[in-house]
């Protein structure tokens, strides 16, 4: 029997060594806990998702049906930021409504922010002149669209004074593609793009490549938000990079599991090469078929494919154009003989179907977001695939 000396002793000593036990057994499951990642939108959660695979599974922020364009985060979602270890978006000339909550994050976590990482390639946002010259119009140029005084905006949207900037821009819709005030309809006052601030670069940060505009990250580096066009997922080449440096971010604050990290880049990356391998076989034969997008965000997509877009519908997605704007629209449409106008299915169409009303031109649909697209690490290449598979069959409907 024990005595009450030992009764009193031994439960005490059990309660140290289990105590001992869940404090080893809970440290080695935060050791070998996935790190807690926080990715804006749906192409590049999918890239993040496919580097963590077998991991861990980060959280998507905003919903994938809906465009940055006036997003507002829902306290789920600031939780999400609040408690991830790594936050990766596109950067606040995408998704201005993380750049607030992000500003209150600075020194507390990990926050990648791509436009500004080693190996991007940018394109400068482009004015009707870089429009017209990439697409080599030559002397056709349509020099009666420079003027851009008379644009009229129809409609006036509240975004809780985070977008009024409909007086700061009288901009012509088809060429002009200023599109410092727009990306996916992310038209934003409060991160204006101030156009009286010129992009600083020296040529160990940036070198010019086989276009004029288009700049690539050597090493990481701040730059001028509206100066740039942040759709930069559209083009697989970046992609890579985006892949390159998520491995080394996710490897630096878990090493735990960094050769997984680096085997999926690995993998990821030959993935990507296969996949513009086949949309450059897919796309070959529309490269010389004009068309009008909804709004300047494929120009990476474009460029890399050597594509024929001649223009847009807009510049802000989310303002459709006045009755003088569609007189315009008709006649490139007209002129430039473009086989198809594409709608997104973040807006109504009304307008395209008003534009090509008892025209020779089709419609078709693009989506830069992936919005009718399952979360997962196939999205990336599902959405990819999806915009060259809708290009090839509008452009060649007869």
């Amino acid at each position: 029997m024990l005595s009450r000396k030992s009764g009193l002793r031994n439960p005490l000593r059990v309660s140290l060594l289990a105590s001992s036990i869940l404090s080893g057994l809970s440290m080695n499951a935060i050791a070998g806990e996935a790190p807690k990642v926080a990715v804006s939108i749906l192409p590049i959660h999918s890239l993040v998702q496919s580097v963590m695979e077998g991991v861990g599974e980060p959280e998507l922020i905003m919903d994938k049906s809906a465009s940055p364009h006036g997003y507002s985060l829902r306290p789920s979602q600031v939780r999400a930021l609040n408690d991830s270890d790594m936050v990766v978006w596109v950067g606040e000339g995408l998704e201005t409504f993380l750049k607030k909550p992000l500003s209150q994050q600075e020194g507390k976590k990990t926050v990648l922010e791509l436009m500004n990482i080693k190996g991007i390639t940018l394109h400068e946002n482009r004015s009707s002149g870089q429009w017209e010259h990439d697409h080599n119009h030559g002397d056709d140029e349509h020099d009666d669209h420079d003027d851009h005084g008379g644009h009229d905006h129809e409609e006036e949207h509240e975004h809780g004074g985070e977008h009024d900037h409909a007086a700061e821009h009288d901009h012509d819709e088809t060429h002009d593609h200023d599109h410092e005030k727009d990306h996916d309809g992310h038209a934003h006052d409060e991160h204006a793009h101030d156009e009286d601030h010129a992009h600083e670069h020296n040529d160990e940060e940036h070198h010019n490549d086989e276009h004029d505009g288009d700049h690539v990250h050597e090493e990481d580096h701040d730059h001028d938000h509206g100066q740039f066009d942040p759709h930069i997922w559209l083009s697989i080449d970046n992609a890579k990079a985006i892949v390159a440096r998520v491995g080394d971010e996710l490897a630096k604050i878990d090493p735990e599991h960094a050769a997984t990290y680096q085997a999926n880049v690995k993998k990821v990356t030959a993935d990507l090469g296969v996949l513009k391998q086949d949309l450059d076989g897919q796309l070959s034969v529309v490269q010389d078929k004009p068309y009008l997008v909804f709004h300047d965000a494929y120009q990476y997509f474009e460029k890399e494919f050597s594509l024929s877009a001649v223009g847009s519908v807009t510049i802000d997605a989310e303002r459709k154009p006045g009755a003088k704007r569609i007189t315009e629209l008709r006649e490139v449409i007209r002129e430039r003989k473009a086989a198809c106008i594409f709608k997104e299915p973040q807006f109504k169409p009304v307008v395209v179907d008003v534009l090509a009303e008892n025209l020779d031109t089709n419609i078709g649909e693009l989506d830069p977001l992936g919005s009718n697209l399952a979360k997962g690490p196939k999205a990336y290449n599902s959405l990819m695939t999806s915009l060259g598979d809708n290009l090839v069959s509008c452009l060649t409907k007869k």
